[in-house]
C-alpha cells in the first residue's frame, strides 16, 4: 500500500497516543517500584539503626553478630510457627543427620532396673554394638559414674549425654560376669525399623520409629523378609513415630495402595493448586494390614496414615494422633546460620488439613481419629514393676527374679514351648514370695510381676527377640486389638498350661546359686 504525507499523519496520531500512554505506564511502575523499594529499604534501614543504636549505648550490649542473631531469632518468634528455628552449624548437622537416619547416641535403650539400668536394647551397628555390649547386661558404671548417680530418668537412649569414648561398667548374666568395655561414638545408621517379626504363623509385625532417608526401602525389606516366612496380614506400628521426611511417608503408604494414586498434596503459599504427591512403588495392594496410632503418631507418620485409612487400606487402631499437618525447609542464610521454615501444609487424599489435637478420648479434636478408638495405647516395657509399689519391693523382686533367671539360663531351661517355661518359673517363685507378701492378693502380684520379670531376662539374654515380642502382647492392649483386626480369634500367646512342672524350693535355688544383687 502506498502511503501519503496524510495517511502518515493519521498512522502517527495513534502511535504517539500509545507511546505517551507506554511512557506513563512504565514511569508509574518504575516510580512504584522504587517507592516500594525504598520503603523496603527504609525498614532494612530501620532494623539496622536499632541494631547500631543497641550496640552503641546499651549498658550490656552485644557484638554485631550476636545482635543479628537474636534479632532474627526473635523474627521467628513473631511467626508464631512452632516449629520455625535458626540453626548454627552444629544444629543444622544434627538436624541433617537426623533426616538422613545418622544415630546421635550409643545405640543403646535403656530401662531404670533399682540401682542400675538395663540394656533393653543395642542398635546394630551402633558403637555400642561395636563394643559387644548385649541386651540383658545391666549397666552398673559410666566412666566410674555411678549410673544412679547419671541417670537421666528419660526413656530411650539416654547415653546422648555421653563423652565421645566412655567405658561402661556391665553386670552381665547368666554367670553374673563384670564387664569393662569401651564404646567409642562413631558414624553409624539408625535402623527405622525397630522391631519385626511374627506374631503368629501367619501375622506379621513391623515397627517403623522414624521417617528419615530409605525408611521406605528398609520397612518393604521388612515386610518381604515375613511374607517369605509365611506372613499372610501384617500390624504396622506407628506409635511414637513423630515423623521426619514428607517423602518417606509419601513411599510408604504407597507400598500398600494401587500405584497412582494421591498420597498427600501440598498446599503452600499464595492460594496456588496443590501439588499432588502419588505413589509409585505399589507393591502389596491387598495385603489385609492394620495400622497402630497414638498421640505421638505425627507428621510424615500421620501422611502415611491418613492416606492408608482414607482408600480403605487399613484401619486404625490406638488413640487420637499428634495432629502435625505442615512441613518444613530448611534455608541457608549464611555459612554460619540456617532457617527452619514451615512452608506448606499437607491434605490427606480427601483434601482434609490436619489441625493439631486438642482434647482428649472421644473429646479430642484435631488429628487423625482412629477407627478403634482405645483408652490407652501405649506400648510397656515388659520389665516393669507396678508403679506403687515401694522401692524396696521393687528391687526384692528383680533380685529374685533375676536369681532364677540366672539359674535357669545355667541350668538350660528350654524357652519353647514358652508357656511352659513360663510355668516353671512361676512355680519356683512362688516359693519365693517374701513374708511382706501377706494376702492372697498381694502374693499372687508378687508372683506374677516376679515371673514376668524373670521370663523377660531370659529371653534377653537368649536373645529370643520375637518370643519376646509375642510374650508383650499380653500388657500390649493396642496390640492385641490390632491382631483382631486382620485374624480375628489368633492366639499368640499362650496361657500356662493345666499341670505345673515341680517347684524348685527356695532352699535349692539359695544352695545351687545366691541371690545375686550386682
Amino acid at each position: 500500500m502506498t502511503t501519503t504525507p496524510r495517511t502518515r499523519r493519521y498512522w502517527l496520531a495513534p502511535l504517539s497516543v500509545a507511546g505517551l500512554v507506554g511512557a506513563f505506564a512504565l514511569g508509574s511502575w518504575y516510580g512504584g517500584h522504587r517507592v516500594r523499594t525504598m520503603n523496603e529499604w527504609a525498614d532494612a534501614q530501620l532494623l539496622s539503626t536499632a541494631i547500631d543504636s543497641v550496640r552503641a549505648n546499651a549498658i550490656d550490649s552485644l557484638g554485631s553478630d550476636e545482635l543479628i542473631r537474636r534479632a532474627v531469632a526473635g523474627m521467628l518468634r513473631e511467626l508464631q510457627d512452632p516449629y520455625a528455628a535458626l540453626l548454627r552449624p552444629d544444629g543444622f548437622q544434627r538436624y541433617r543427620g537426623t533426616m538422613l537416619g545418622e544415630g546421635q547416641g550409643m545405640g543403646l535403650t535403656l530401662r531404670r532396673e533399682s540401682d542400675a539400668a538395663g540394656v533393653a536394647r543395642v542398635s546394630p551397628g551402633s558403637p555400642a554394638f561395636t563394643a559387644g555390649v548385649r541386651a540383658g547386661d545391666r549397666l552398673l558404671k559410666v566412666d566410674e559414674v555411678a549410673v544412679g548417680e547419671a541417670w537421666t530418668r528419660k526413656p530411650g537412649d539416654s547415653t546422648r549425654t555421653f563423652g565421645d569414648s566412655s567405658v561402661l561398667t556391665l553386670w552381665r548374666p547368666p554367670f553374673g560376669d563384670t564387664l569393662r568395655l569401651t564404646v567409642r561414638r562413631s558414624a553409624w545408621h539408625m535402623p527405622a525399623v525397630t522391631e519385626q517379626g511374627l506374631l503368629a504363623d501367619s501375622v506379621g509385625y513391623v515397627r517403623l520409629a522414624t521417617f528419615t532417608s530409605h525408611s521406605s526401602d528398609e520397612l518393604e525389606d521388612a515386610v518381604e523378609s515375613l511374607l517369605q516366612r509365611g506372613a499372610t496380614s501384617l500390624v504396622l506400628d506407628l506409635r511414637g513415630n513423630t515423623g521426619g521426611l514428607f517423602e518417606e511417608g509419601v513411599k510408604s503408604a504407597g507400598l500398600f495402595l494401587p500405584r497412582g494414586l494421591v498420597i498427600a498434596s501440598l498446599a503452600g503459599r499464595g492460594g496456588a493448586a496443590p501439588q499432588p504427591h502419588s505413589s509409585r512403588n505399589s507393591r502389596w495392594p491387598s495385603l489385609p494390614l492394620t495400622v497402630l496410632v497414638d498421640g505421638n503418631t505425627a507428621s510424615a507418620a500421620e501422611v502415611t496414615a491418613a492416606a492408608l485409612r482414607d482408600y480403605n487400606r487399613a484401619l486404625l487402631v490406638g488413640t487420637t494422633t499428634y495432629g502435625k499437618g505442615v512441613v518444613q525447609r530448611v534455608v541457608t542464610l549464611s555459612k554460619d546460620l540456617s532457617v527452619r521454615l514451615t512452608t506448606a501444609r499437607w491434605l490427606t487424599p480427601k483434601g482434609i488439613s490436619l489441625d493439631r489435637r486438642t482434647g482428649t478420648g472421644a473429646f479430642a479434636k484435631g488429628g487423625l481419629h482412629p477407627d478403634v478408638l482405645l483408652d490407652d495405647a501405649t506400648r510397656r516395657d515388659a520389665f516393669a514393676v507396678p508403679r506403687e509399689w515401694e522401692p524396696s519391693a521393687a528391687a526384692q523382686a528383680m533380685r529374685a527374679a533375676d536369681s532364677l533367671a540366672m539359674f535357669a539360663l545355667r541350668e538350660g531351661w528350654s524357652t519353647a514351648p514358652l508357656a511352659m517355661l513360663e510355668a516353671r518359673l512361676r512355680t519356683t517363685l512362688a516359693q519365693m514370695a517374701p513374708r511382706s507378701a501377706r494376702d492372697a492378693l498381694a502374693r499372687a502380684e508378687w508372683v506374677t510381676v516376679s515371673t514376668r520379670l524373670a521370663l523377660v531376662r531370659v529371653l534377653e539374654v537368649e536373645r529370643e527377640s520375637e518370643a519376646l515380642l509375642r510374650y508383650a502382647v499380653r500388657e500390649d492392649a493396642a496390640l492385641r486389638a490390632g491382631i483382631d483386626v486382620v485374624a480375628p480369634g489368633t492366639e499368640v500367646a499362650r496361657v500356662l498350661p493345666a499341670t505345673l512342672p515341680a517347684a524348685i524350693s527356695r532352699k535349692g535355688l539359695v544352695q545351687s546359686l545366691p541371690l545375686l544383687r550386682p
